[in-house]
């Protein structure tokens, strides 16, 4: 029997990629979701890393109630590798994809990332009645996969955390599930991104969101990876603070002397940016 691909699925997962082998966990994921529907994965290739035999046979372990599109458009449309949208993570992708998904409910899915079991489900919940939903992060190292800590300074949501005051809050890619019927012209933001190197598209995403209705499923849904070494003392205050043993994945050069911990502590208690609980569903 041929694939149904004209009636609309009940969610749809964007991914644009350069095919590195962390893409298998990532796909793996959303063919494991338990989700009572169909999902449509649209597959954006910016450039070749990995090998076409390999994502082909991923692709074969789908399940059922998953199709999978793959669009290859054969060259970049990123500024870095010659295209002409400034977004240095897929260049236009994920606008391109975002219009082209057969679902009014879209989520991302970067290829180095991956979902809890019940991810879209409770977003797909989380989303009723309202416009946009985002899910919270879980960070794991980038190397070895371990789990670290649950996010709740970052992404955490429209004005909370450590980004509250200067930029009304964060949301990362990856934590969005978007009525794209609602927000149809937000994302457009993610091809024009304007901050230096290419970055910047989530943070203008989110201010186009931020006053329309939202709501959130509240659960650490989305495996994060996140590389230590290099990061901000500060953050890694955070990390420190929520019980990671820093000393296993930075070498002793690298850890902050005694005095920025009491530094970064000062702050924290001068500023009341300690670990909040999740937000509630607005």
């Amino acid at each position: 029997m041929a694939e149904d691909l004209q009636t609309p699925f009940d969610v749809a997962v964007v991914m644009a990629t350069v095919v590195r082998p962390t893409i298998a966990q990532a796909l793996r994921s959303i063919f494991a979701q338990r989700l009572d529907g169909r999902i449509q994965v649209l597959v954006g290739v910016d450039r070749w890393q990995g090998e076409r035999g390999f994502l082909a046979q991923l692709i074969g372990e789908r399940p059922a109630n998953v199709s999978v599109t793959l669009m290859d458009l054969g060259y970049s449309t990123s500024r870095r590798n010659g295209g002409l949208y400034p977004s240095s993570y897929g260049g236009a992708l994920k606008t391109i994809l975002s219009y082209a998904a057969n679902s009014r409910y879209v989520a991302y899915l970067d290829d180095d990332n991956w979902y809890a079991p019940d991810h879209l489900a409770s977003l797909l919940e989380a989303v009723q009645g309202k416009e946009w939903a985002f899910s919270l992060r879980q960070f794991v190292d980038v190397a070895s996969g371990e789990a670290l800590c649950p996010d709740t300074w970052e992404s955490v949501g429209p004005g909370r955390g450590v980004y509250a005051e200067a930029q009304g809050g964060f949301v990362d890619t990856n934590c969005y599930l978007i009525d794209k019927l609602a927000c149809h012209a937000v994302f457009t933001e993610w091809a024009t991104t304007r901050s230096a190197g290419g970055t910047g598209g989530d943070r203008q995403i989110l201010q186009r969101l931020i006053q329309r209705p939202w709501g959130t499923n509240g659960r650490h849904s989305v495996h994060y990876r996140v590389r230590l070494e290099g990061l901000h003392p500060y953050l890694l205050w955070r990390f420190r603070s929520a019980g990671v043993d820093l000393r296993r994945y930075l070498p002793p050069d690298a850890l902050p002397a005694d005095a920025v911990w009491q530094a970064c502590a000062a702050f924290d208690a001068a500023q009341g940016t300690a670990t909040a609980p999740p937000p509630p569903r607005r």
